[in-house]
């Protein structure tokens, strides 16, 4: 899926992965903005890279706030941090930025068995 929506790879570490999008003109909704489940999408996909990065985990919950819009031709990158959490569970912040501008920001938990 991220192929398709043409999402790049900048940076995974362990507890840590950051990801690169330009909206496109196929991502735009009805006012012209990025589609919130593009946005979604690239802080998911960030999201998904961190909590995997030592074992297989699905997530659990993600919640998300738009805080600004995005625009046909804006470059994203979203970035998936861990912060808490225990051998098991992972609480995670997400943030999704224009250049220096946050333009989302999401908490998210997964789940593993190791």
């Amino acid at each position: 899926m991220m192929e398709v929506l043409g999402v790049e790879v900048l940076e995974v570490k362990e507890g840590y992965a950051r990801v690169k999008g330009r909206v496109d003109e196929r991502f735009l909704n009805v006012h012209g903005t990025a589609h919130g489940s593009f946005i979604f999408a690239l802080a998911d996909f960030a999201f998904e890279l961190a909590v995997n990065y030592d074992s297989p985990r699905i997530a659990l919950n993600v919640n998300i706030n738009f805080i600004k819009p995005a625009f046909a031709g804006d470059e994203l990158i979203a970035e998936a941090r861990i912060e808490g959490g225990g051998r098991r569970v992972k609480f995670c912040l997400l943030k999704v930025y224009r250049g220096d501008e946050l333009i989302a920001e999401a908490t998210a938990v997964s789940y593993g068995r190791s």
